[in-house]
């Protein structure tokens, strides 16, 4: 399509073929044929419309069935970009059998603070984090790794063939990239694994540059994350896991904007790159062939980790689903960070608050390489990815695969999490924070001196038979600590329909639902305070009543498809 052209833009649609259409040629031939009678047979450049598989011809039958359908629309402000591209998914959802999403990108995740003095972060956050003063006790640049025990776990003597330091795990870090700064070592870098997803090439090279327009993006991220992960001891920065290896998998520009897509297929890409641990700093809302392909990464014998989310009230996808371990954040003085995403779903914290990295200052030319605090929950799944490391390796994953079932990796790991590998803080229970901030702080000697004991809920783990596409799992997870019976009734009343019916929602209005909840504040508050009313145990009742404010804010803002439904 003619990307010079100022008046296009473009539009991606993320679509599930029928269960059994899996081989390429018959799916890619089904797939054409629906394109043509509900899209017509070119785009409005006059292109035939572009369709490829998502996860390319790799991974389980289940990820065969997903396919890209891209092509150009009008050039349009980015909201009504959500609308065109909803009305476009809704047409093709038409189809038997066919479930579809536009590939947006999303907002929910809030940006980070970084240093003033490095400029890395963006003008905003940087003021921002002038404006707070770091606590005194983040003066040592090893704060974050003592107050994980992460320093005394590198010292423990590992059982025979298990290794320290993290030595041999291989962690897909799923991020901006990386780049030449000296705290990140290329001796930490796996350079003959790494891909771009965004530019569908083997060099996961940031640019570690930022446009004008641009304002959201964040170039040198990944080169903060992976130090946190795997910084040698050499160097200032030391990470969690200073001799793991990282697979740097370049999927986003910012951890503000992100593109579930190419998140999945990152997700892929990490297990085809066989590594043991994914990490991912950043955060969406999140789509069914997300989840699917963390699920299969974890059915591999993967650990897959994401950071709960910055500045917002819930817990974002990919940390909110059942597969996927969830990080908080937590400051020096084992306090929860004020700005971290908290709920039910989160798993445990780690430091994330004046935490220190390796910076990257984009306003000079060349960019300037540094170190300095930053914040975000973007640090506390890195360093839990270290420690993760820390275990494999003092194991070895073959051990731990032999001993609990490679599909269990991942569930033995969070048990144990649970049962020894963290500290409780003072006033943890007593404040409430075990039901948002998860069972502690993570504790790294804690863990690795557990041994690898019986665990019975590894043998039965815990069933993840839900899945993205049911309907009230997922805007639940949207809606933050809403019971299922609330979401029900809040969801039904906005819709005009009886609560019953809101699990039998089509795939494609959940997905606008959950995009409008995570991008209009105001819709979404609307819907809470609905919630409220209805008291923390509310049962749905026969008949619906029309939440009028919700109702309309949400028909001002969705697509001319679900603008019809909301008339009937």
């Amino acid at each position: 399509m003619p990307s010079q052209d100022p008046s296009l833009g473009s539009v991606r649609l993320l679509v599930r073929l029928p269960a059994g259409s899996t081989r390429k040629a018959e799916s890619e031939q089904l797939l054409r044929q629906a394109v043509r009678r509900r899209l017509g047979p070119a785009d409005i450049a006059g292109q035939a419309w572009v369709l490829e598989r998502l996860f390319g011809n790799s991974g389980p039958d289940e990820l065969k069935r997903w396919w890209v359908v891209s092509g150009a629309i009008p050039s349009v402000p980015s909201y009504d970009a959500s609308r065109v591209g909803y009305d476009l998914a809704n047409a093709l959802s038409r189809e038997p059998g066919f479930e579809v999403e536009p590939d947006l990108p999303s907002t929910a995740f809030g940006p980070e603070s970084g240093t003033a003095t490095t400029g890395q972060l963006g003008s905003a956050a940087a003021a921002e984090a002038a404006e707070r003063q770091p606590l005194p006790c983040s003066g040592s640049k090893t704060w974050s790794l003592d107050a994980v025990r992460a320093r005394e776990a590198w010292d423990l003597a590992p059982p025979p063939g298990g290794r320290s330091r993290g030595a041999g795990i291989r962690i897909g870090h799923i991020d901006t990239g990386y780049s030449d700064h000296p705290e990140l070592e290329h001796t930490a870098l796996d350079l003959t694994s790494d891909r771009d997803v965004i530019d569908n090439d083997d060099d996961a090279r940031d640019p570690l540059r930022r446009a004008f327009f641009a304002v959201l993006d964040n170039p040198g991220h990944g080169t903060l994350t992976g130090s946190v992960i795997a910084g040698r001891e050499r160097g200032t920065i030391r990470g969690s896991a200073p001799l793991a290896t990282l697979v740097p998998i370049r999927a986003i520009k910012s951890v503000v904007q992100v593109l579930d897509g190419d998140v999945a297929r990152a997700v892929n890409v990490a297990r085809d790159r066989d590594c043991h641990i994914i990490s991912m700093s950043l955060g969406g809302r999140g789509f069914i062939g997300l989840q699917q392909a963390i699920r299969a990464a974890v059915a591999d014998g993967m650990i897959v980790m994401a950071a709960a989310g910055n500045k917002v009230t819930f817990v974002v996808a990919p940390a909110s689903y059942p597969e996927c371990l969830a990080v908080a954040a937590t400051n020096c003085a084992s306090l929860p960070w004020h700005d971290s995403s908290r709920g039910g779903t989160v798993d445990i914290s780690a430091p994330g608050e004046s935490v220190w990295a390796a910076v990257v200052n984009v306003k000079t030319t060349p960019p300037g390489f540094g170190t300095g605090r930053a914040d975000g929950t973007s640090l506390s799944v890195a360093t839990l990815a270290g420690v993760a490391a820390l275990w494999l390796a003092h194991h070895t994953p073959e051990r731990i695969r032999r001993r609990y079932g490679k599909a269990n990796v991942q569930a033995a790991f969070l048990s144990l999490l649970r049962s020894h590998g963290r500290r409780v803080p003072a006033d943890w229970v007593s404040s409430g924070w075990h039901r948002k901030f998860g069972v502690g702080i993570v504790d790294a000697v804690a863990l690795l001196q557990a041994g690898l004991p019986d665990l019975p809920e590894v043998l039965a783990p815990e069933s993840l038979s839900e899945t993205a596409e049911q309907a009230v799992p997922r805007l639940q997870g949207a809606l933050g600590e809403l019971t299922r019976a609330q979401v029900r009734h809040v969801v039904g009343q906005v819709l005009g329909i009886a609560a019953s019916r809101v699990d039998g929602l089509s795939a494609t209005v959940v997905s606008e639902l959950v995009y409008r909840l995570g991008e209009d504040d105001q819709f979404r508050e609307a819907l809470l305070a609905q919630a409220q009313l209805s008291g923390p145990e509310a049962v749905p009742g026969p008949e619906a009543v029309p939440t009028m404010s919700a109702r309309t804010l949400l028909a001002r803002t969705s697509s001319l498809a679900f603008q019809d439904a909301l008339t009937r």
